[in-house]
């Protein structure tokens, strides 16, 4: 998950280039077409009946829908905001895990997400950057939501290989992404400088192939709450980044909302239960 402390900014640096949702096919399609080829050049089965709706699903939630709103919620949110709002994720993925009857919610957990509605409320009014779109915000909220959910419902099947899951994933949801982009008559340009080459080739490799292989094999041995922990640690890369690469500026109180959300999440989600990993079945466990 440490590749993807990057991506906020490298979405927003694509922006100067590339209309939104055209922007986020341009990433997931080329994704989609390596993790097919994986799949053919290893003969992997593609799973069917529920395990292929489930697996379809997922791509809906996570990248369909979770991508389509992030990018879209980007527009008018500084980089840095966003990671804070993603690292809520793990605390946003129990509660879903507990509704499904995988997870127990216990009173810490609530506590813990007070304290990240209160961190968040701080990071806000910390931020530099003027005005802030509340809209535009509370799609990344959601995004963060259908990422979590996405997860929550591939806990199930996750014996079905994590590369087929990925093929199926982003290939539906690029399908969604691009039908987002036709709606709102997007031109479909690509990009017109080696820098914005590679940036796209980042956000396609280092931000979509391999952190999305990398959380499926920890989700095959995690608990769904926990396989997503490493999001905690994202926001401190993306608050260097962005304020290395773009005229984006933290104040103290925004570093002060940000490690509250992170001790909240810590405290909530990640020290509910330890994990252990069993030296005879070589399994994780909660």
């Amino acid at each position: 998950m440490i590749l993807s402390g990057g991506v906020s900014v490298a979405i927003r640096i694509s922006y100067a280039e590339l209309p939104t949702f055209w922007g986020a096919a341009i990433r997931f399609g080329p994704a989609a077409i390596v993790l097919w080829g994986v799949v053919l050049i290893r003969r992997i089965p593609v799973p069917m009946g529920r395990a292929l709706l489930v697996s379809l699903l997922f791509g809906v939630l996570s990248i369909g829908f979770g991508r389509s709103l992030m990018y879209w919620g980007l527009e008018e949110t500084p980089a840095s905001l966003h990671q804070i709002i993603v690292s809520l994720t793990p605390l946003m993925t129990l509660f879903f895990a507990n509704l499904h009857g995988r997870e127990k919610i216990v009173a810490r957990n609530l506590l813990s997400a007070l304290l990240a509605c209160a961190g968040i409320t701080i990071a806000f009014g910390g931020m530099s950057a003027g005005n802030l779109s509340m809209i535009h915000l509370f799609s990344l909220l959601i995004a963060a939501a259908c990422m979590a959910e996405g997860g929550v419902i591939m806990k199930g099947y996750t014996r079905i290989n994590p590369i087929v899951i990925a093929a199926i994933a982003t290939t539906v949801g690029t399908i969604i992404i691009i039908a987002l982009s036709l709606l709102n008559k997007e031109p479909w340009l690509l990009p017109s400088s080696p820098q914005m080459w590679w940036v796209m080739a980042y956000l396609t490799i280092g931000a979509s192939v391999i952190p999305l292989l990398l959380y499926l094999y920890i989700l095959k041995r995690w608990p769904a709450s926990a396989a997503i922990y490493p999001m905690v640690l994202m926001p401190f890369v993306t608050v260097l980044l962005a304020t290395s690469l773009t005229d984006e500026r933290v104040t103290w109180v925004f570093i002060l909302g940000g490690l509250l959300v992170v001790i909240a999440v810590w405290f909530g989600a990640i020290m509910v239960q330890p994990i252990h990993l069993s030296r005879k079945s070589g399994q994780m466990d909660h």
